[in-house]
């Protein structure tokens, strides 16, 4: 009797891509992430390179990750380095939720009157908007320059929606985000319950 059951290569091929999502309803980007994975071949590690910062430092993801059976990616940034997440005492480009709010917290800090418009460019982008035209509508926000750039934060939330998004498939990862940061970064009181 033959076996059915393949061996595989000891170390999985690696592949970078570039890749460009701009689509502006969670289901678009859902439906294009699916299909994208669908694509790709079997036990191969990839890297989608998503978004090109000001200043050439790209966003890209990595694929397939340890969480949600193989459906889930990982949000990085070139040169961040994470303190929230320090895997054997290594530092790693991976943002988490606490870096962005973190992040938040201290740019507020040094430029309370720019609140409201850094609100409405991070609610643009929870609307499925994209980074660049969120800073085209408040250009004053290129200012604060504590912590990341504007432009790579706000590309890293647009990713950390759209991953969360597909974790909470039922629609209540990218809500959960958006709470977080009202909460935790600009003090908005919440009633998500009835």
């Amino acid at each position: 009797m033959k076996r059915k059951s393949q061996k595989f290569p000891g170390t999985k091929p690696k592949k970078v891509v570039q890749w460009t999502l701009r689509v502006d309803t969670r289901q678009s980007q859902r439906r294009e992430l699916s299909e994208r994975w669908l694509s790709e071949d079997p036990y191969t590690a990839y890297r989608y390179n998503v978004e090109t910062c000001d200043d050439g430092k790209r966003v890209y993801l990595l694929r397939p990750t340890y969480l949600n059976k193989g459906f889930d990616f990982q949000v990085n940034l070139e040169g961040f380095k994470s303190v929230t997440r320090k895997p054997r005492g290594q530092t790693i480009e991976m943002p988490s939720h606490k870096d962005v709010v973190d992040d938040l917290q201290r740019k507020l800090k040094a430029h309370p009157t720019l609140r409201n418009e850094l609100l409405d460019a991070i609610s643009k982008i929870y609307d499925c908007g994209e980074p660049d035209d969120a800073l085209e509508s408040h250009p004053s926000l290129r200012a604060v320059n504590e912590g990341l750039q504007i432009d790579k934060l706000l590309r890293i939330i647009k990713w950390l929606f759209i991953e969360q998004d597909l974790t909470y498939w039922l629609g209540t990862g990218r809500n959960m985000l958006m709470s977080g940061i009202e909460e935790d970064a600009f003090g908005i009181a919440s009633d998500l319950y009835e």
